[in-house]
Parts: C-alpha cells; sequence; structure tokens
C-alpha cells in the first residue's frame, strides 16, 4: 500500500502530477487500469482525468482526450468508492443525481473529509483538490448552504469570501510541495479576483509566477520568462528561463528561444539555430509563432538558410489555417509569383486584403497587382501608390523603374 493510496495512485500521481516527463506519465498508465479493473476507485478517477485533456494534467503529457473513458472512468470511479471520484465528478458536472445516492458516502461532506483527511497527511494531489472545492465554491454545496443558512446577504457574502480565500493555503501548500499545475488557479485569483468576493491582486499574481519558475516548474519557467522579456535590464534572465522551461519541454517555450537568436540583440545571431528552435516548437500542436518565424527565414533564404518558398508556403499556410495572418503579405507574394506554389493571384488578393496591417512585402505584392492587372483591373496609379510605401524595399524601388509620370502629372510605363 502506498503512502496515501494504493502503489499504482501514488505512483501515478508522482508520475503524472509532480514531474514533467512524458515517459514516465505514459508508464503510469497500464498499472493504473489494472488497479481500476481490480476495484481500485481512485485508479479510475485518475484514469478519467488523464482522458479529459491537459487542463487536468500538463499541457505536453502524451493523453489523449477520450469523453466516451473519461464517463466510463468517472463513474467507475464513484460506484468503487472513491471520494476524489465524488468531488471531481462533482466539480465537472458530471455528478448526477443517480450516482449521488449511489456513491458509498452518507453525503457530499463525508467524501470530502475522506479528501481533506489525505490533503492534511500531505498528499499534494489531494491539497489541490480541497483548495478547488473552495476557489470553485463547491463547499457550498457539499455543506449544504445556501443564501437562507443566513441572516442577511452580508454574513452569506462574507461566507463566500472566506470560502474562497480558504484556497490560499491549499493551493500553497501544493504548489511549493512539488504540483506545478496547483498555483494555476491561486494565479488566477490573484491576477483577476473574485467579482464582489476578492479584489485583484496582481503583484502576487507575479509573485507566483517568478516562485513557480525557481520552483523549476517548467510552465511557469516560461510564463516568468516572457515577462522577464519585456523588462529592460532583465531580458537575457528571461530568455535563460525560457530555455531551461523548452529543455524541459515546454515546446512552447522554444518560440522565444529561436526569436533571440534570430533577432540577435540578446545574444549573437544564429537563424540556423533560429530554425531549429522553431522545428522543436512546432512538435506543440498550434505552434503559430514558430511556423510564421520559420516560414519568414525559408522565405528571405539568407543568414544561413536556404531559401525554401515552398515550405515557406507551407508553413504560412499552417499558420492561416489557424487564424493567423502575421504571415500573409509573404504568402501572398508567393501565390502571386508562382513561388512555391501554383500561381493564383486571386488568393494573392484574398490574403493580402486580409490583414491590416502594412508592410514593404504587402505594399510590393500590391503595387505589382495593380500596375500589371494580375488578378485585378489596371490601376497604375492605385500601383505606384503602394510601390511607394514599400520604402527602401530593392524589389520595389526595381518595379517603379518601369514607370514616370506624364507631363500632366500622371504615371505611364516608360
Amino acid at each position: 500500500m502506498g503512502k496515501y493510496f494504493s502503489d499504482a495512485v501514488d505512483q501515478a500521481l508522482e508520475a503524472i502530477y509532480y514531474c514533467y516527463d512524458n515517459q514516465k506519465a505514459a508508464a503510469a498508465i497500464p498499472p493504473l487500469m489494472k488497479a481500476a479493473e481490480a476495484g481500485d476507485g481512485d485508479a479510475s478517477y485518475i484514469l478519467s482525468r488523464c482522458m479529459s485533456g491537459p487542463q487536468y494534467s500538463w499541457k505536453y503529457h502524451p493523453f489523449e482526450e477520450n469523453d466516451e473513458g473519461v464517463n466510463h472512468y468517472i463513474r467507475q470511479s464513484i460506484l468503487q468508492g472513491s471520494a476524489m471520484g465524488v468531488l471531481g465528478s462533482m466539480r465537472c458536472g458530471m455528478l448526477t443525481p443517480e450516482l449521488e445516492e449511489a456513491m458509498p458516502f452518507a453525503n457530499l461532506q463525508e467524501a470530502w473529509d475522506v479528501v481533506h483527511e489525505k490533503a492534511q497527511a500531505g498528499s499534494l494531489f489531494c491539497q489541490n483538490m480541497i483548495g478547488n472545492t473552495y476557489f470553485w465554491l463547491d463547499i457550498v454545496r457539499i455543506q449544504g448552504k445556501s443564501a437562507d443558512s443566513f441572516p442577511t446577504r452580508q454574513a452569506f457574502g462574507n461566507y463566500l469570501r472566506d470560502c474562497t480565500l480558504a484556497c490560499i493555503p491549499w493551493f500553497e501548500k501544493a504548489f511549493r510541495g512539488g504540483m506545478g499545475m496547483a498555483g494555476r488557479n491561486l494565479y488566477n485569483l490573484y491576477a483577476s479576483g473574485e467579482e464582489g468576493l476578492v479584489e485583484p491582486q496582481p503583484e502576487k499574481a507575479a509573485d507566483i509566477e517568478r516562485l513557480g519558475a525557481q520552483l523549476g516548474y517548467p510552465e511557469w519557467q516560461e510564463d516568468y520568462g516572457r515577462e522577464l522579456l519585456k523588462k529592460e535590464g532583465r531580458e537575457k534572465e528571461g530568455l535563460e528561463l525560457c530555455k531551461k522551461s523548452a529543455e524541459q519541454g515546454q515546446l512552447t517555450a522554444w518560440y522565444q528561444v529561436g526569436f533571440a537568436y534570430q533577432e540577435g540583440k540578446l545574444v549573437p545571431k544564429d537563424c540556423r539555430y533560429a530554425m531549429s528552435c522553431y522545428e522543436k516548437g512546432m512538435e506543440s500542436p498550434k505552434a503559430i509563432g514558430c511556423a510564421n518565424k520559420a516560414g519568414e527565414l525559408y522565405f528571405l533564404g539568407k543568414d544561413g538558410i536556404a531559401q525554401d518558398y515552398a515550405r515557406a508556403v507551407q508553413l504560412f499556410e499552417k499558420a492561416h489555417g489557424w487564424d493567423n495572418t502575421w504571415g500573409n503579405d509573404m504568402l501572398g507574394l508567393c501565390y502571386l509569383m508562382g513561388w512555391g506554389c501554383r500561381k493564383d493571384p486571386a488568393r494573392a488578393k484574398m490574403l493580402l486584403e486580409e490583414v491590416t496591417y502594412s508592410s514593404n512585402v504587402r505594399n510590393y505584392a500590391l503595387g505589382l497587382m495593380y500596375v500589371d492587372g494580375i488578378g485585378v483591373a489596371e490601376d497604375i496609379k492605385k500601383g505606384m501608390e503602394y510601390l511607394q510605401k514599400a520604402k527602401n524595399y530593392p524589389p520595389a524601388e526595381e518595379a517603379m523603374l518601369r514607370f514616370k509620370k506624364g507631363i500632366f502629372g500622371g504615371w505611364k510605363r516608360r
């Protein structure tokens, strides 16, 4: 028997919630399934959380979301007598009246007491769970309270406020003890407050970010590192935290590292290394920034990166598929010229006009379209206006040499 639960559950909590290691997390699943089949309700509950999405563990843990599996295991956990299953199902709206009737507890308070006892004994997972019952005010239902339980609305409001604040020590214990995700709701409470109950305390939210980074949690290293990158004089410290975070598996942090090496202000410029960072970052779903910046490097084809329009188009299209238009200027020019793709002036026009930002590439592409009537009615005046906006951009300057002003001030071909 483990310290707080069965060996399988204790080991799974350690592997899934107290560290950031995909291999360890994946290896914890078979023993959990075996324990769940043998009647371990807590094992069933942890399996249901693994199938519920990254918000219930670490963003990069190797678990596929499975709604059917969630329903099966969370129901099974309650029937098998898991107090965690009862509280967890209530939190996600799955504790139906039928399940509440069938649970082997006299009431919700009894189930809460079981989890609370383990939290007091030192279980980080249970400490976070108890914190959540206060943060989300599930404790009101657990204790059977309502506004009618109090003599005045103010008294009820004071009760709700006290309950909300009671989450803080539990979250802090779990967070400091080694459960990185326990800081999320604590940070949210400080950053946003709770309307009518608790005022925002942004300085304390910043303290949580800093503490998480100091404790070595990669998700918090990235968050705090991003903040430091915005602070004059602390940019290198922020970059170092982002790099540590990325190396521990926080894939989104590779963007900040790659950008720093592509830009060459905080560190010596090294676009090859930047590209390797972006490629690692793109292992993360919807790595929009990495896709765009890698696409830019392939589009430009300099600083040690071979020009590859086809790959640039592929990456910009990927980002565009996620409703991002940052690379539309370069992508639009590729479709206009047929670089790395089939010529498609209509798509080029759509991409170029889809964004509101102004860039030399966008102005050059739109200028070409109008002066040469590519996909639009020829309008040399309008085209030259776009080309003139592309200041100090050699391709635009070269295109303008094909035109001159006539005696009446209008533009015409030479």
